[in-house]
């Protein structure tokens, strides 16, 4: 079955970033997502873009800030196909602080963590977390994860940059959009994913039958699915890919499904990461004040995720 992956790339002829922001702003409109709404400024304030040089190209992603250093994404914007490793974190650009893109701030990956289980086939395990310098300042606020129960029918906020429209002369807009996006249920979402129970495990499940006209699409993947609880979002998911059973990857089908890595599902994966990264955060800082007699500790909580 061919699926959408919800990732896009641009070829361009330079090599430098300037180059490749300038062919990015060149191919932004006001349009909005997929029978969606432009959100409103500071909505979504954990949101970034992503923006990965490659040879030849860009490609053209999301994310999700869940610490002031760390992005949440999907595996599969992050990996190189052709050397079975992901992209180097040094080509990876995220912008911040912004719902516009050509107003955001701009800074470079670190390091990268796919999942030690991502399967590009599908994708399975599709997440990945980008480390980044510290962002201390901005209209920034990290996400909290959302832990409770994602039931058929449930309704949730898919945000992102990507394609508002199935034609391939469309521009991508400049404003963050978001779309309302409904779970699915296991007698349908099993006929496309057949290894699907709930989305309450590794794979959230959402259906367009069930709210017609709205659906993520290309460059839209790793940025974040929310659910909202008493007026705040909480980080649910990423988006992955999608088609419909007869395997046309349009996106927006009556008929088509949509498959987003569910967050919480990989809460180990999510600590052992930020355990990784708060490390080399401490192991810089004791370097650069190693002349100090007492050195600042580093901040490492496990708040992002909430229970619900």
């Amino acid at each position: 079955m061919q699926i959408r992956l919800v990732s896009l790339l641009f070829l361009y002829a330079a090599s430098v970033l300037g180059a490749t922001i300038n062919t990015l702003n060149s191919t932004i409109s006001n349009e909005r997502i997929i029978g969606g709404i432009q959100s409103a400024p500071g909505a979504f304030p954990s949101a970034v873009s992503l923006v990965i040089r490659m040879p030849g190209g860009i490609g053209i992603c999301g994310g999700t800030l869940i610490t002031d250093s760390l992005v949440l994404t999907a595996g599969h914007c992050v990996y190189n196909y052709a050397t079975d490793k992901p992209w180097p974190a040094s080509d990876m650009h995220i912008g911040y602080g912004d719902n516009l893109v050509d107003q955001q701030e701009i800074t470079e990956g670190l390091d990268v963590y796919l999942h030690p289980q991502f399967d590009p086939s599908e994708p399975k395990n599709d997440i990945a977390i980008i480390r980044i310098s510290p962002i201390l300042s901005g209209n920034v606020q990290a996400a909290q994860i959302y832990t409770g129960n994602l039931n058929p029918g449930m309704r949730l906020t898919a945000i992102g940059w990507g394609k508002t429209s199935n034609s391939p002369s469309v521009r991508l807009p400049n404003a963050l959009q978001q779309t309302e996006i409904v779970i699915g249920y296991k007698d349908t979402c099993s006929q496309f994913l057949p290894s699907y129970e709930s989305s309450n495990g590794p794979q959230i499940c959402t259906e367009n039958r069930l709210n017609k006209g709205s659906d993520t699409c290309q460059a839209d993947s790793g940025t974040g699915v929310f659910a909202t609880v008493n007026g705040r979002h909480y980080l649910a998911g990423l988006t992955s890919y999608g088609a419909n059973l007869a395997g046309d990857p349009a996106c927006a089908l009556d008929d088509g499904f949509a498959i987003y890595t569910h967050v919480a599902y990989y809460r180990s994966f999510i600590d052992h990461v930020t355990g990784l990264a708060a490390k080399r955060r401490h192991r810089r800082l004791h370097r650069h004040r190693r002349h100090k007699a007492k050195t600042q500790s580093v901040r490492h909580t496990k708040d992002y995720f909430i229970n619900f």
